[in-house]
């Protein structure tokens, strides 16, 4: 029979252990109060303070313009003169084709224009013999104006059945080799221009505000050993990408003819004036799934505080929302803390 009031017992005593405070459990097992653990910790109270933002934005570079090469009359690809990633200067030949249809037309036309002109060279006589009727002579004119026109056409057709760069630039996107057979509805290269490059970023829809036209910039190239370039933004949407909220900023770079190449990636560095802000060290600021959040002392209480980075300062990161004036963050000792912990700071 005892064994069977145990068995009634434990539920019971199971019941009340889930209901009890487990401070109380504590001391109702363990035979007396015991002591809660306080952790010392590190902590910044928060001020208000002014400073110089430095946001550092990925981009790719982009050329002020650019144009797709293809030869106006097509033709079989006879000799290509540059290679992708050539610099060219404006009027360079980049290639020509051989065109056996032009070619002939050409040959045919020359042929009607010295027929034309030995008829007039022969009738020119007569005529200014006077034994010639005007009306004869007018047609005879005609006929070599015609025929020098039909030579000029074919000539100049055949002349312009040749790529010569609009623009100093570089060459990308080569897509054609020599005895193709090329048409002019398909490029052979593209010409994107060195002068007016711009580096493209993205900026986020809660820090474009601290943007403005002008501001000046620091560029720096991965490709080159981050080797660091002067620019400002030229350009600043004023619409929002729909999938990432984030607004399309353009920076104009300043470098050498030929020194940058358009689609190298690049880092761009833009420094903003906030006229208030609060600010705290790096190192404070921790991850969850929820996102950043600090540790914040409150009644010597250690409670979690979810917040939004705005940007960076020479002292540490710009906090947006989350924290406030006379708040206490802890930014030592958070390793040791969890929720509702009590610490002790100085």
């Amino acid at each position: 029979m005892k064994i069977q009031h145990l068995f009634l017992f434990l539920p019971l005593l199971l019941v009340g252990c889930r209901d009890a405070d487990p401070q109380q459990l504590k001391e109702k097992f363990l035979g007396g109060a015991t002591e809660e653990r306080i952790v010392t910790v590190g902590v910044q109270r928060i001020d208000s303070v002014g400073g110089l933002v430095r946001n550092t934005y990925p981009g790719y570079l982009e050329g002020g313009r650019s144009a797709d090469m293809t030869f106006k009359y097509g033709g079989t690809l006879q000799r290509l003169y540059v290679r992708e990633g050539s610099q060219v200067q404006k009027g360079q030949v980049l290639a020509n084709v051989s065109s056996p249809s032009l070619e002939s037309s050409r040959r045919s036309a020359l042929a009607t224009l010295e027929q034309a002109q030995d008829a007039y060279n022969r009738l020119k006589k007569v005529h200014d013999n006077g034994s010639l009727p005007e009306i004869k002579w007018q047609e005879m004119v005609t006929n070599l104006e015609k025929a020098q026109a039909a030579y000029d056409l074919a000539n100049t057709m055949l002349n312009e059945n040749v790529l010569v760069a609009p623009f100093n630039g570089t060459v990308t996107d080569v897509n054609a080799e020599i005895g193709e057979n090329v048409t002019p509805i398909k490029p052979v290269m593209k010409i994107i221009g060195g002068e007016g490059l711009v580096v493209k970023i993205t900026v986020p829809e809660n820090e474009i505000a601290l943007l403005r036209e002008g501001e000046k910039a620091e560029i720096f190239i991965p490709a080159l050993g981050d080797k660091r370039y002067s620019g400002k933004v030229v350009e600043k949407s004023m619409t929002a990408t729909m999938m990432t909220h984030s607004y399309p900023v353009k920076v104009q770079v300043k470098a050498n003819q030929g020194e940058l190449i358009p689609g190298m990636t690049a880092k761009v560095v833009l420094k903003s004036d906030v006229n208030k802000g609060i600010v705290i060290p790096a190192n404070a600021i921790l991850i969850n799934q929820d996102g950043k959040f600090v540790w914040v002392a409150e009644d010597n209480r250690a409670t979690r505080r979810n917040i939004k980075i705005s940007g960076y300062s020479g002292s540490g990161v710009l906090i947006s929302e989350g924290l406030h004036p006379g708040d206490i963050v802890i930014v030592e000792g958070y390793q040791k803390i969890s929720e509702g912990m009590q610490v002790t700071y100085e």
